[in-house]
């Protein structure tokens, strides 16, 4: 569940869901049709696992093509491997890959507490490795407070990493289980227990006026009333990004 907060509203389709659209003999061109057709476009196409070379490779060029038609930013990509000397060679292939099948889509970086690129200094050597003019940083609020980061680490963060935020908040926890955790009991922001503010007022510290994506995952949503969650969700995220 999430949706895109910005001057234009935005879809955040993900590959498999694209995959099953594709099998069921639709194509490409009808999905970014129908996206227009709604006053929207795609933003990113989530997610791209930097793991193993081979696999990497085939999935890379899978959302290359997905991103050619449907025309995206940023492919969200999270990090399966540990962040060393191999990954980052292998990240830079995948940069050039996107770059010329995917019609300039470049990757973005999601660190998340539970893999090898789990921060932003264990995501960091894998940004200076390539630029970033060709891929960056996506800062998740969950993430951040749920991983080993602090304050000063954000604060440390250089700007021009950022691509752009994705936003909710989090009820307190039940388990140590964080993949559950950030999966089912995320909430509307102000009403979990993160810091918010003091997280908003350090991003715009830093200059950050881009996308923020409000990705609300909550299983006690998933079969309610749609247009209430999106009403919700964006009149939530608007009093802490007016």
């Amino acid at each position: 569940m999430s949706s895109g907060i910005s001057g234009t509203l935005t879809a955040l389709p993900d590959t498999f869901s694209i995959a099953a659209w594709e099998s069921d003999g639709r194509s490409l061109d009808e999905l970014r049709h129908l996206v227009e057709s709604h006053g929207l476009r795609v933003w990113e196409i989530a997610a791209l696992n930097l793991g193993a070379r081979d696999a990497t490779l085939a999935q890379a060029e899978v959302i290359a093509r997905q991103a050619a038609a449907l025309g995206p930013q940023w492919i969200l990509t999270n990090v399966g491997a540990p962040v060393d000397l191999a990954r980052c060679e292998l990240f830079d292939e995948v940069c050039t890959l996107l770059d010329t099948l995917g019609g300039g889509v470049r990757p973005a970086i999601e660190y998340l507490p539970f893999t090898p690129a789990s921060s932003i200094g264990t995501t960091l050597p894998l940004i200076n490795h390539v630029g970033t003019d060709r891929a960056r940083i996506l800062y998740d609020v969950w993430h951040h407070f749920r991983g080993p980061d602090t304050f000063a680490e954000l604060d440390a963060a250089p700007a021009d990493t950022i691509a752009y935020v994705q936003f909710s908040d989090a009820l307190p926890m039940m388990s140590d289980d964080l993949v559950h955790e950030t999966l089912e009991r995320r909430t509307f922001p102000g009403e979990g227990e993160l810091d918010l503010v003091a997280y908003c007022d350090r991003m715009r510290a830093k200059g950050f006026d881009g996308v923020v994506s409000v990705e609300i995952l909550n299983a006690d949503w998933r079969h309610d009333d749609q247009f209430e969650f999106a009403r919700r969700a964006a009149a939530s995220t608007r009093r802490f990004w007016p």
